[in-house]
């Protein structure tokens, strides 16, 4: 059976690897949770959502969207489109 997309992801900002060198975002939602047969869940997708670099601002974006081609280590591609929005952050801290 013909599938439109294979996975689905949410990615956001990680706010535990800011300032350590890595990439900064996370996968924050996944859809299906388990790889389909036959089509492994590209590993380390996540660094490719923001190829300019996470950057958190004061001033209201508006919404951006790329397509991009991956090639794994096996040279099997991968197309991926990215679609980019902006949230207000709550700052809640803690007790």
């Amino acid at each position: 059976m013909a599938r439109f997309a294979d996975y689905f992801i949410v990615v956001g900002y990680d706010h535990e690897k800011a300032g350590s060198g890595e990439g900064c975002g996370k996968i924050i939602q996944r859809f299906p949770k388990k790889d389909w047969d036959g089509t492994a869940f590209p590993q380390g997708v996540e660094m490719f959502s923001q190829p300019g670099g996470w950057r958190l601002s004061r001033d209201r974006k508006a919404p951006t969207f790329f397509t991009v081609v991956l090639t794994d280590i096996e040279s099997d591609r991968h197309y991926c489109s990215c679609l980019t929005f902006y949230e207000a952050e709550v700052n809640l801290q803690r007790p």
